[in-house]
């Protein structure tokens, strides 16, 4: 399913547009209608439609120039600009905001259609590796024990020494790019180690790794404790948790918090960069994508982030900021509404004026009044 958000002055134009979409696009959910650029701003970033279907001439504010807004506040949507004027500025300014395509009016059907069936197939197939992307966590169905077993006389001091660091420092090194592993809490003078796979482990690829792991691990060994254990692999477990003796599984499930736990610190450090470049950057014409390539990861991980650890979208926490930094500056005497609205990063001081309404309940005026 996915939205879509139709812009347009003309009554006739519109309602022939929804009823189009409507015969053409069941599945599809229609936001209601946009009148005017102002309209297009507010319902736009309150829907977030999947595709806006933009007409640029329109009562107060352009299409192109609330289009420009939209992106500036972090929209990504896919969007069809129509208009009847074959103007050549329009089309590079369209270009320029990232849309989909470019359309003179009277639109023919078949033109739209093939347009709009482009950018569903672009939908569906994103959608499609977001759910892929959802579901591929580790399987741990299948894999089996490894066991390095040292000389009974040694491995209390094997054990004690510096020696078992190097070698829980060095396993990942090598054996990250050939399986996925887990070191067990050592059995007397025996270390164990879970082989899994991503994939259910079939006979062959285990075959392949009780193969080639003992000459890898031996040269860690070599390195870490100047010996060479005698190595062997127990058979295919298929239900790895029905048969791992439960000190295996606790392991195997530390081993799995501490990489979640790797993760969770680096995307706070995504975050936390991204939140001090608002910090530093509000007043500036800044966007979802310009904070994203600050921190160097893509834009839909950055909203991902946002609504993960703040509960809110990007657009939300830097309006939320401008807003504050707005209240500072008239504490601090600033009163005229085009010297705050541009110091708070908003090129039309009437749209700073709705969102400052939205956000404290006030005018700018009746907020000074009551400072």
């Amino acid at each position: 399913m996915y939205k879509i958000l139709i812009a347009e002055d003309e009554e006739l134009e519109l309602k022939s547009m929804r009823i189009f979409l409507e015969r053409n696009y069941p599945e599809a959910v229609i936001l209601p209608d946009a009148k005017n650029g102002t309209q297009v701003l507010e319902i736009a970033l309150k829907g977030q439609p999947d595709i806006l279907i933009l007409d640029i001439e329109m009562p107060g504010l352009n299409g192109l120039k609330a289009l420009k807004l939209l992106r500036d506040q972090g929209y990504g949507g896919h969007v069809i600009v129509k208009t009847a004027y074959g103007k050549f500025a329009y089309a590079q300014d369209a270009l320029h905001l990232h849309v989909d395509a470019y359309l003179l009016k009277p639109v023919k059907k078949a033109q739209l259609k093939e347009r709009l069936d482009e950018i569903i197939r672009k939908l569906k197939e994103q959608n499609a590796g977001n759910k892929k992307e959802e579901s591929s966590g580790r399987n741990f169905a299948s894999g089996f024990i490894l066991s390095l077993i040292f000389p009974k006389e040694r491995y209390e001091e094997l054990f004690a020494s510096e020696g078992l660091r190097k070698f829980r420092e060095e396993l990942p090194k090598r054996l990250s790019l050939i399986c996925e592993f887990t070191l067990c809490p050592a059995e007397g003078n025996v270390l164990p180690m879970l082989i899994y796979s991503d994939n259910v482990m079939d006979e062959f690829m285990y075959g392949q790794l009780s193969k080639d792991l003992p000459a890898v691990l031996n040269d860690i060994c070599m390195a870490a404790f100047d010996i060479k254990p005698e190595i062997k692999a127990g058979c295919l477990i298929s239900d790895i948790y029905e048969q791992l003796p439960k000190t295996y599984y606790s392991a195997f499930r530390e081993s799995e918090d501490s990489q979640k736990n790797e993760g969770d610190v680096t995307e706070s450090q995504h975050l936390n960069k991204v939140l001090s470049y608002i910090g530093s950057h509000y007043g500036e014409d800044i966007s979802l994508e310009t904070a994203a390539a600050h921190a160097k990861i893509n834009a839909s991980y950055l909203s991902h982030l946002f609504k993960q650890h703040l509960g809110k979208t990007f657009v939300e926490y830097l309006t939320e900021v401008r807003m504050k930094k707005a209240i500072e500056l008239i504490h601090q005497g600033t009163d005229n509404v085009n010297e705050l609205a541009e110091k708070v990063g908003y090129q039309y001081s009437s749209y700073f004026c709705r969102q400052f309404k939205k956000y404290t309940g006030y005018t700018v005026g009746e907020y000074k009044r009551l400072k």
